[in-house]
């Protein structure tokens, strides 16, 4: 069921339990004027603080998948706490988006936050936790990063300089995570099990939506215009998810890179 994407707190205890997680936005500075007519890059950051809260669901289903898979405690522990940092960047995207002038109305479908595992992962707990690994650290968090490193870099915003600085260093340890997980599951999983996540990493790349583009004509505020994000997406998506994955015997397609060729990575 859809509905408008809306963010409440209750507080009490609850609130007590979060400060200290997200003391630093309070600390960021505020009071920096910001324009009130940018609609490119109130949409970016509207659509940030969702994709953030979808982060948030990824890596509850995460941990779950890998207490199924009996991953190492530490992992796990990681991967939970990592829902924290996700909704602390939900919170920031939100008052960012506010501070520009009010957030773009978006209606989502908060049941279909996080896709299901395939049926041929559905019974085989590892390769399901697997599957969501590579979606959302291997390639949703490691493709992530070095596009909102462009994004602080063109900012022109002391603020949203430092609230990018401050996501970036959280989300650099969830795309780690992935790499972590695949090292101790590689014993475990076999080549079909391997040609398998190559066509979910494929799926994941064509996916991938371009949040930080705006409008695509302009650069700045949180966006990035397409001139600039299309050279950075795909060398980073080389270097930090193609590479990383095939020394793990993990070979996407060319013709999977193919079909994410500019243009086409859908939003």
């Amino acid at each position: 069921m859809s509905g408008a994407f809306e963010l409440a707190m209750i507080g009490g205890p609850w609130g007590r339990r979060l400060a200290p997680r997200r003391a630093w936005i309070d600390e960021l500075p505020w009071n920096e004027p910001l324009p009130q007519d940018a609609a490119g890059a109130r949409l970016v950051w509207t659509r940030t603080a969702f994709s953030e809260y979808a982060s948030a669901a990824a890596f509850a289903e995460i941990t779950t998948a890998l207490l199924a898979a009996g991953a190492p405690i530490d992992l796990i522990a990681a991967a939970g706490d990592f829902i924290v940092d996700e909704i602390v960047h939900t919170e920031v995207a939100a008052r960012l988006a506010a501070a520009l002038g009010g957030a773009v109305a978006l209606e989502v479908d908060l049941t279909r936050l996080v896709r299901p595992p395939s049926p041929a992962a559905a019974h085989d707990p590892l390769l399901a936790a697997c599957e969501l690994v590579v979606r959302t650290s291997c390639v949703g968090e490691a493709l992530t990063v070095p596009m909102l490193k462009l994004s602080r870099d063109v900012a022109g915003s002391t603020l949203i300089e430092a609230a990018l600085t401050a996501i970036v260093g959280d989300e650099a340890s969830h795309a780690q995570l992935g790499w972590w997980f695949l090292d101790w599951a590689e014993p475990r999983l076999d080549d079909a099990a391997r040609r398998h996540l190559a066509a979910v990493a494929g799926a994941a790349i064509r996916g991938f939506a371009p949040l930080l583009q705006g409008d695509c004509r302009h650069s700045g505020l949180g966006a990035v215009a397409c001139d600039r994000y299309d050279g950075a997406f795909f060398a980073a998506l080389s270097r930090g998810v193609v590479h990383p994955l095939a020394a793990r015997g993990i070979a996407v397609s060319v013709p999977e890179l193919c079909a994410a060729e500019p243009g086409a990575v859908s939003t």
